[in-house]
């Protein structure tokens, strides 16, 4: 390939929009052997970067293309042939992939996304254990290693995984026996899935920044404000194998498909969209795959299909307001439809999911194709916007109350999936039920710990993007703005969805940056928010410098600026991720008593690790590998803590609790004696059951199993106080520990301890064997 073809390729595809610029310039070219400045039709700053990459050249005080026929190939987009200066043949595709410089950057970038997303490394990878993070890991840990034991495949998951997030499951299932299939494997498959889904959505939030702004300076931006938003960095960490990163991949590949199949349907020359082509139809096929991957992903998977509806709606209004038709959009209403159907197929064939949950995307197909139609004929009688705003939503209106009416189960599921939202506050405790600005977090500081600052800086640019994109008939922008509008008012009634709002606000957050750059004159607007305001799909969109090496000021500025709007996210990520993390001394006392289990030979039930409902899966999966549910101790831990009866919560507990597992808590530093959480960290005092087994160096936590106890008896004064005493080894580590009783009104006492050893009651020496406090036997004092 000649150097002037290379030079051209490269503008070309640093820069789509030069083109109409250099067709301008051949067409000189050919009519003047030379030509001067004032002869071409285009600016300034174009012109000097055709010199300076050799397309034009200065001849006798004029200029003239240096190769007409080099540049005409480049535009055409024709196979360069071989010079005497090319070292080997080349073959070209006409891909519009990042140039060098930009491919480096965004490179960059991403491993910058990855390397955040390690932080938590050596707590997950610990010597004989991969350590997940958090609570909900370990229940998909469960399912994993329970559809490995019992043989199921892809196309026969058990029972219990059917409903739910079957597509994560079966995926897992997937990779982890096309990589070995034992339990090793699905461990490591386990701690990096979560990685990969975070570096795949990076990179589609790239594709989708630069889909909308027409910038690949966005695009890079876009990518850096994600790697250091919290919510999407803990949420994609290593280790944190919860089904939201899964769910950011079906959403990251719905929304990059719908924008580029817009941008062939609805958006540039009349003459240049088509609604049935090759690429509109493939285009298609990947929003109907990624529409099904949500709702067989998540069950609750269609409210994520929400901002539909209001693209819907915007799109229809701007459309009539603006004398186009809407329809231009039914290729995408096809493939939402489409993908209910391959949900609904999926169902069908392999009891996948609850029907109501695969048929929604039929329904919402059903919506935003009657709403077309309804703007459709708007326009043709010449109703005004505001008219046809009311019919649109009545539109929408009835065929919600159809489906309502018509399925029972998706009003039912619409019910209550409703009433979990408007829910103030979290759920028992549950963080990821609490509004992003609700007083569990802080009505203030709460978004700091899932956004930094980034979110302060994008909403403008969302807000912005949807209100341009409606009184400018912008349908990408539209999308865009309807996306992160929507998902930001999910998040306002239930953080769970600021991880899918990260995927958004991170473009706008782009798009603040390199705003912000270019007030401070270290570069240009983007051309979403130039002064002339044109459509960058349909027209030449503002010019823009080549992404080359930055200067030193330029560097310091731009920096800055990232500083100012990921700065505090920077810090908060590797923090949030922290608090992931299980502690040293968590994971020392799982260890423990999974060892001490196994010498002595318990199985589940009789492992069961009792202990706060948060490390309850954690505990389970590393002794018994049982850490389907937490229920059992989210609905009586608490109770059993603050509970002055140490005798009756034994007989609740026995028979099916191995272990249990105490640390301190804050809340409770100032409750009476009596209550449990205070005599289990007295080491078991004034109890007769709970043995301390382990201990922590600093005595903060503790383990403890569940024996009968040996029944010390013998006679002193009547209704006399008798107290026994022993020294006991937790540990490594001496502890003293004392058990005091009343004796009847005949003087007859009998006090339970749970050590074996010599105790000191009243005077008097009593050995206690092992043998009695295991079999509940009554010494002789």
């Amino acid at each position: 390939m000649s150097d002037v073809r290379e030079a051209t390729a490269t503008l070309r595809s640093e820069r789509p929009a030069v083109d109409d610029d250099l067709r301008a310039v051949l067409d000189v070219d050919a009519a003047k052997e030379t030509w001067t400045f004032d002869d071409i039709p285009i600016d300034s700053g174009t012109f000097g970067e055709l010199v300076s990459r050799g397309i034009v050249e200065k001849v006798d005080g004029e200029y003239r293309v240096a190769d007409r026929d080099a540049v005409q190939a480049a535009l055409d987009g024709e196979e360069g042939q071989p010079t005497a200066d090319d070292s080997s043949p080349s073959l070209e595709f006409d891909l519009d992939l990042p140039p060098q410089r930009v491919g480096v950057a965004l490179a960059a970038a991403l491993a910058f996304v990855v390397a955040v997303r390690l932080v938590a490394f050596p707590s997950v990878f610990r010597s004989e254990h991969i350590v997940l993070l958090g609570n909900d890991p370990y229940y998909y840990r469960y399912l994993l290693l329970q559809s490995l034991e019992e043989g199921a495949s892809v196309t026969s998951l058990p029972d219990g995984v059917l409903v739910g997030e079957p597509l994560l499951t079966a995926t897992l299932l997937a990779v982890t026996k096309l990589l070995g299939g034992t339990v090793e494997v699905a461990d490591l498959v386990l701690a990096w899935y979560p990685v990969v889904a975070g570096l795949v959505t990076a990179a589609l939030v790239y594709v989708l920044a630069v889909q909308v702004t027409d910038d690949r300076r966005v695009g890079v931006a876009s990518v850096v404000m994600l790697a250091v938003t919290p919510v999407h960095a803990y949420r994609t960490a290593v280790g944190f194998a919860d089904h939201h990163a899964f769910d950011y991949v079906w959403l990251a590949i719905t929304a990059v498909a719908a924008v580029a199949l817009l941008q062939r349907t609805s958006t540039g020359k009349e003459s240049e969209r088509g609604m049935l082509t090759p690429w509109t139809l493939a285009l298609g096929g990947i929003v109907a795959v990624g529409v099904a991957g949500q709702v067989l992903a998540w069950n609750a998977g269609p409210l994520l299909l929400l901002p539909l509806a209001l693209y819907g709606v915007v799109r229809a209004t701007a459309a009539v307001d603006a004398g186009a038709s809407p329809l231009t959009d039914l290729p995408l209403v096809g493939a939402v439809g489409l993908g209910g159907v391959l949900a609904i197929v999926v169902h069908t064939t392999l009891d996948w999911q609850e029907l109501y949950v695969v048929s929604t995307p039929l329904l919402l197909a059903a919506g935003l194709g009657v709403v077309l139609v309804v703007g459709e004929g708007a326009r043709r009688y010449g109703l005004s916007a505001r008219v046809t705003t009311g019919l649109v939503a009545a539109a929408g209106a009835v065929v919600f109350v159809v489906a309502y009416t018509v399925v029972p189960e998706f009003g039912a599921e619409f019910s209550q999936e409703l009433g979990r939202l408007v829910n103030a506050g979290s759920v028992e405790g549950i963080a990821e039920t609490a509004s992003l600005f609700g007083t569990q977090y802080g009505t203030i500081v709460g978004p700091f710990f899932f956004f930094g600052l980034s979110l302060f800086f994008a909403l403008p640019y969302l807000a912005w993007c949807l209100a341009a994109g409606w009184s400018q008939n912008r349908p990408i922008w539209q999308f865009a703005g309807s996306y992160g509008g929507v998902f930001f008012l999910l998040a306002l009634l239930q953080v769970r969805f600021a991880g899918q709002l990260a995927l958004f606000s991170s473009v706008f957050a782009g798009v603040a940056v390199v705003h912000l750059s270019a007030v401070t004159g270290a570069t240009v607007r983007p051309a979403m928010v130039a002064d002339d305001g044109r459509d960058s799909w349909s027209e030449r969109a503002p010019e823009l410098p080549a992404f080359s090496m930055p200067t030193r000021d330029t560097v310091v500025a731009v920096g800055l600026i990232v500083l100012l709007v990921g700065g505090l996210g920077a810090v908060i990520s590797p923090a949030r991720t922290t608090q992931l993390m299980v502690s040293d001394e968590s994971y020392e006392a799982a260890t423990f008593m999974d060892e001490y289990a196994t010498e002595e030979g318990w199985e589940y039930p009789q492992n069961y690790v009792f202990s706060e409902w948060g490390d309850s899966r954690m505990y389970n999966a590393i002794v018994s590998g049982e850490s389907r549910s937490y229920g059992y101790a989210q609905s009586n831990y608490g109770d059993f803590l603050t509970s002055p009866n140490a005798s009756d919560w034994y007989q609740r507990l026995d028979g099916r609790t191995g272990f249990v597992v105490v640390d301190r808590h804050s809340g409770l530093s100032d409750t009476d004696e009596e209550v449990m959480y205070n005599r289990l960290h007295g080491w078991g005092n004034e109890t007769g059951h709970y043995r301390a087994v382990w201990a922590s160096e600093d005595g903060s936590m503790k383990v403890f199993t569940l024996v009968p106890g040996a029944a010390v008896t013998g006679s002193i004064e009547p209704n006399a106080t008798v107290t026994a005493t022993t020294t006991v080894e937790v540990g490594g580590e001496e502890v003293r520990y004392r058990q005091a009783v009343t004796a009847d009104a005949a003087g007859n006492y009998s006090v339970r301890v749970p050590y074996p050893g010599t105790y000191e009651i009243g005077g008097t020496e009593v050995t206690v064997s092992e043998e009695a406090v295991e079999s509940g036997g009554i010494v002789q004092a």
